[in-house]
């Protein structure tokens, strides 16, 4: 699923899925109809048991009377009514909360997806954990404004007019006061819900801190043991963590008051019925039907208290949800590295030329390198080779002079075909996968692993004083299950199975040091231009 920016995401899927969102809202509105008619049935049992007519019965004139004119034939005729809502009720409510899972599936996927896409200065200046709740809280506060605030919107609306219609017609002025206390409990529902609203946005951010701080504490754990930085770090995190209970203190008081309130709405309603119908019974009683009117009156009004629950509780989900929408937003409008805009590159005996390269205040890089061959290149003090594969892969443009391949300029080509054509080995670059086969290869498929594992095994001969590894042994996360030497071996053999006529090498000092010859017999398994970055000692 692709979606445009300019316009919303609930309203995007519901336009793609036009034709299931309709038919689960006439789902939806059967089984509102049923749930209208059931407690409005009522009053026929009562006209049949005490042997009276009340004209503000006669809208069940829809059933047959000759189908329900005995209190046996009206059991039996109640139970079906029962199960039929039962029926539509599971179907609506199945297909609807499927369609949210459905709904949210694709959020996540295009969202994923974007992110992957993000530039990856992005992630160094805000760090990975700010995005760790967007798959958590805020996709869950989305669906609930799906579930809640389009579809389930719509059908508790159509339900309200035929309840409200059917309430006018057994108490005209029930359902008058009903109208005119829910528009004066209304508004003050709303500024409840700007509360829980403020005080949400405020939870969120100290959340999405809170796990920021979490993601990048782990991801420095060796750095903070060594150090004996514990404390420190405790410290921080308790402070954080304090500002988030604080904030969900009253994040709770607001919306308990704002539910509670709700609450107390549909039950003051109910007390101003009863106390109107009070003041008419004697009145009601000379027509002889007050008892059945008033039945039937207080049960549809009850069967309806959940309807006017969620309806009074809308405006609480739009304000969550929103706050949660523009987050996601906000992601999604971040500029993806456009990886496929230039020339494609397409090389089999690639020259790469360095011409007064140059990288900061740093000393200049000039290079020429041989065709399909083993080259070396000794970096100025300073220079990183993260440094000079950023620069390669088009990920990093910020140096001056050149780098050049068989004489044209890289950033005339597209980041994508420069990946495509150049492979990176170095221990820099973080390991991906459960087991070594997911960490050394990009496909994963059982189909190639035969022949994976007999260059794995091989290069892995090379090194015989490290311990031995089998392309199913678990690493770890990011490796920690590896040695230094296991962890160089993998990041090795990675860079080479990719095959690719540019391979760019940085330091590898374990193995290197272990068996210097087996390491360049290991690079010359790959048929391309190498060039072996060198660095200052």
């Amino acid at each position: 699923m692709i979606f445009d920016p300019n316009i919303g995401l609930i309203k995007q899927f519901i336009l793609q899925r036009k034709s299931r969102t309709i038919w689960i809202i006439l789902l939806g509105m059967i089984s509102n109809i049923f749930t209208i008619i059931i407690p409005v049935s009522v009053g026929k049992y009562y006209q049949l048991v005490f042997d009276f007519e009340a004209y503000r019965m006669k809208l069940l004139g829809i059933i047959p009377s000759n189908i329900w004119d005995t209190v046996p034939k009206f059991l039996l005729v109640f139970f079906i009514l029962i199960v039929v809502r039962y029926f539509f009720y599971f179907l609506y409510e199945y297909l609807l909360r499927n369609e949210g899972e459905i709904f949210i599936k694709r959020v996540k996927d295009y969202l994923f997806n974007h992110q992957l896409q993000i530039h990856n200065s992005v992630y160094k200046e805000k760090g990975t954990g700010k995005y760790l709740l967007r798959y958590s809280g805020d996709i869950n506060s989305l669906k609930g404004l799906y579930l809640k605030g389009t579809i389930s919107a719509i059908v508790d609306s159509i339900m309200m007019v035929f309840a409200l219609f059917w309430l006018y017609t057994l108490n005209n002025k029930g359902t008058i006061a009903i109208i005119l206390l829910s528009i004066i409990f209304y508004i003050t529902i709303r500024f409840l819900n700007k509360k829980v609203e403020y005080h949400s946005f405020q939870k969120r951010n100290k959340t999405s801190g809170q796990l920021s701080l979490v993601s990048r504490t782990l991801h420095s754990i060796i750095s903070i043991v060594l150090f004996n930085k514990q404390q420190t770090e405790l410290k921080k995190y308790m402070k954080r963590s304090t500002g988030v209970m604080k904030s969900a203190f009253k994040f709770n008081k607001w919306s308990i008051i704002t539910r509670g309130f709700v609450f107390f709405v549909q039950y003051a309603i109910l007390c101003v019925v009863l106390y109107l119908f009070y003041l008419d019974i004697d009145k009601a009683k000379t027509v002889g039907h007050a008892g059945g009117t008033l039945i039937s009156f207080i049960l549809l009004y009850i069967t309806v208290l959940p309807v006017i629950r969620r309806l009074f509780s809308l405006e609480r989900v739009y304000k969550l949800g929103h706050i949660s929408l523009q987050k996601l937003n906000n992601i999604i409008e971040i500029e993806s590295e456009n990886i496929t805009h230039g020339e494609e590159l397409s090389v089999n005996n690639p020259r790469i030329v360095f011409e007064e390269l140059k990288f900061k205040e740093f000393d200049t890089i000039d290079f020429i390198s041989k065709k399909m061959d083993y080259n070396s290149l000794r970096l100025p003090n300073g220079v990183e080779v993260f440094d000079l594969i950023s620069s390669m892969s088009g990920l990093d443009h910020n140096y001056k002079g050149a780098i050049k391949i068989n004489g044209t300029d890289i950033k005339k080509f597209s980041p994508k075909s420069l990946r495509d054509n150049i492979s990176f080995g170095s221990k820099e670059i973080p390991l991906v996968g459960r087991s070594v086969y997911e960490a050394i290869t990009e496909y994963r498929s059982d189909k190639i692993k035969e022949n994976v594992g007999r260059v794995f095994f091989k290069i892995q001969s090379f090194f015989d004083d490290l311990t031995a590894l089998e392309l199913d042994n678990k690493i770890g996360e990011n490796g920690s299950l590896l040695s230094a030497g296991q962890y160089e071996l993998l990041c090795l053999v990675r860079a080479i199975l990719l095959r690719k006529k540019i391979l760019v090498v940085g330091s590898f000092p374990i193995l290197e040091s272990y068996n210097e010859k087996g390491f360049l017999e290991a690079l010359k398994m790959n048929d391309a231009t190498i060039i072996k970055l060198l660095i200052h000692n």
